[in-house]
């Protein structure tokens, strides 16, 4: 279990005068140790200036001064009330104490600036030697606050690890472990998260996935291990409303990586919950297909992406030649846990039927494997066929990316189809000469 990042203490006594007099206030150190003295002889004039500080750590038993300690960044400690300032010292992240180096001594860290990533508080680290009663300096677990750290380590007690965090903008983040050796923190495990999203070097992988690469060091060898996660799952959107002021439903739908999934049911007629796939359609509104248990499309969806300014989502339906129009309202109700659940891993293989209302018929096998390295590998075997023209058919094998995701392409440019594993479903995205295979197959009993 990875222990607090910072130890808080209790304010033991405080003083406040006039801007141009010294103030202080009193710590204590979780181990008793120390009495500790914070310092400002000169308290800035303006709220922008650094507050200089120093740390005075005293015998608690003698009272004698064992150390100073200078800090440019006790500006946290500052506060004023009208014009009087003072030194408030509780829940103060000045001073940071811990086992550092895991040798069962208290270590100080002394926060000195903003040198971490992102402006994160940097920290100067002293390090505790048993056979002097001065803290030592130390240079490498410092640096370990600095950018491209984002700040002051975590201490992993059980596992005996310093971890740091770094990231760079939205989409990439790092946490890495290390071991101390001889009094220094070396690298020896890296957990690395990028959020995916279409890009010139893999314009067919949706948003909502993250690859996460996993390194350890193992002896002297790195051993590297990579996997996808997803997809994400937006909160799902709840509507009630009427089809031309006469047919009632309640419907739902959820943004799962690039895919809609929900239901509908009409609450007039037998009750059963009909399945929603779906994707984003024209500014910002969403488009969603009814999908039955035979796989067949019995109506579509086209709902405005926002309520208007009476709260209500408006749109149509349309099957066949029937239209229909409506304005909804958000409301919410009980959605069963599972509906929002990824599809399970021994559900996923099998026989998977689709009848569009462009007359297509198409099936689809799914078969999962492991290569040699344990990796999933998808199975497929698709035919699809509609009047007048061949049929189309295909037998692949591809990586099955998270479980749920396969993107089939022979280069960058040349897309062939991708498929989503959805929960009973798989939603396939085709191009070219595979157009005809496009749409959700459902899964047969």
């Amino acid at each position: 279990m990875v222990a607090p990042r910072s130890l808080f203490f209790v304010c033991l006594f405080a003083t406040a005068s006039a801007s141009a007099a010294p103030l202080s206030c009193q710590l204590q150190d979780p181990a008793q140790k120390y009495l500790i003295d914070v310092q400002v002889e000169q308290a800035p004039t303006d709220s922008f200036d650094p507050v200089a500080a120093q740390i005075i750590l005293r015998d608690k038993a003698s009272g004698e001064v064992l150390q100073k300690i200078a800090t440019a960044d006790a500006a946290e400690l500052l506060t004023t009330d009208g014009a009087e300032q003072s030194l408030h010292c509780d829940n103060q992240r000045l001073l940071v104490f811990g086992d550092f180096n895991f040798d069962d001594q208290q270590d100080l860290a002394v926060r000195n600036g903003n040198d971490g990533g992102y402006a994160a508080a940097s920290y100067d680290v002293y390090l505790a030697d048993s056979s002097n009663p001065v803290l030592m300096p130390n240079k490498e677990f410092s640096a370990l606050t600095r950018e491209p750290n984002l700040g002051m380590f975590e201490v992993d007690t059980a596992g005996k690890r310093l971890v740091t965090q770094s990231k760079s903008g939205c989409c990439w983040r790092q946490r890495a472990g290390w071991q101390v050796q001889d009094n220094r923190p070396v690298r020896v495990a890296e957990t690395t998260e990028v959020a995916q999203a279409p890009s010139e070097a893999n314009p067919f992988m949706p948003k909502g996935y993250t690859e996460i690469t996993q390194r350890d060091l193992r002896g002297s060898q790195w051993v590297e291990q990579r996997r996808f996660v997803g997809p994400e799952g937006e909160a799902p959107v709840m509507l009630r409303g009427k089809l031309d002021d006469k047919i009632a439903f309640e419907l739902w739908w959820q943004m799962q990586g690039a895919v809609y999934v929900g239901q509908v049911r009409y609450t007039g007629g037998n009750g059963k919950p009909i399945r929603l796939v779906g994707e984003p359609y024209d500014d910002g509104a969403v488009a969603l297909h009814e999908i039955s248990d035979e796989g067949a499309i019995t109506g579509n969806w086209f709902i405005a992406g926002e309520p208007d300014e009476n709260g209500f989502q408006g749109g149509t339906w349309h099957s066949g030649d029937r239209s229909y129009s409506f304005d909804a309202r958000p409301t919410a109700f009980h959605i069963a846990p599972q509906k929002l659940a990824a599809v399970a891993a021994d559900q996923r293989e099998g026989r998977y039927v689709m009848a569009t209302d462009d007359q297509r018929s198409a099936w689809l096998m799914l078969k999962i494997m492991r290569d040699p390295q344990g990796n999933e590998i998808a199975s497929l075997q698709m035919a699809a066929t509609q009047p007048d023209k061949p049929a189309t058919q295909v037998s692949d094998q591809w990586p099955l990316l998270a479980g749920n995701l396969l993107i089939a392409q022979k280069k960058i440019t040349e897309p062939l189809y991708r498929a989503r594993l959805l929960d009973g479903a798989v939603w396939v995205e085709a191009y070219g000469e595979y157009d005809a295979l496009r749409g959700t197959y459902l899964k047969q009993p």
